[in-house]
């Protein structure tokens, strides 16, 4: 485990990456990645949560990772912050709904598993929630390279856009 490279999904669905254990416990204990974050190494057959990952939660749970997670939690990005935030970006309609109570948020949970089951909805969580943003992250991506090949001729910026 301490060996084995690591990828994980963004919130937005793009694999970053590679990562060790240590690169993973820092982005754990700031809150980048949680339980639910998907994740690759060797020896994984596919994308799985980090939860389901043996051997994970131990190396996530030890005294200086939880000390750490803890401060960040409590002082420098504190959950009042994020509601907040959350409620504003919600407010400027950038997202879907504010931020919900625990009550709210088991309900939440039960109705999406319940419409997995049905087969109302087959997007996994991770993807679902990059769908509003992938427009815009195209247009960032198709700028970026139309800045650096800006020289080139006649069709030559658009395919160097499809071949990245």
């Amino acid at each position: 485990m301490r060996k084995n490279v690591w990828f994980y999904r963004d919130r937005t669905g793009l694999p970053r990456g590679p990562c060790t254990l240590n690169t993973v416990r820092k982005c754990y204990a700031n809150g980048i990645v949680d339980q639910h974050t998907l994740f690759w190494g060797n020896g994984l057959g596919d994308w799985v949560p980090l939860r389901n990952i043996r051997g994970m939660a131990s190396s996530l749970s030890d005294p200086k990772t939880k000390f750490v997670k803890f401060l960040v939690d409590k002082f420098a990005f504190p959950t009042k912050d994020r509601r907040a935030n959350r409620d504003a970006l919600y407010d400027e309609g950038l997202a879907k709904s504010p931020s919900y109570s625990n009550d709210e948020a088991a309900a939440w949970r039960r109705r999406r598993e319940e419409a997995l089951v049905a087969g109302d909805e087959t997007t996994m969580l991770s993807l679902s929630l990059a769908v509003p943003r992938a427009e815009r992250l195209g247009r960032k991506v198709k700028g970026f390279f139309a800045e650096r090949f800006a020289g080139k001729k006649n069709g030559e910026e658009e395919q160097g856009v499809r071949r990245a």
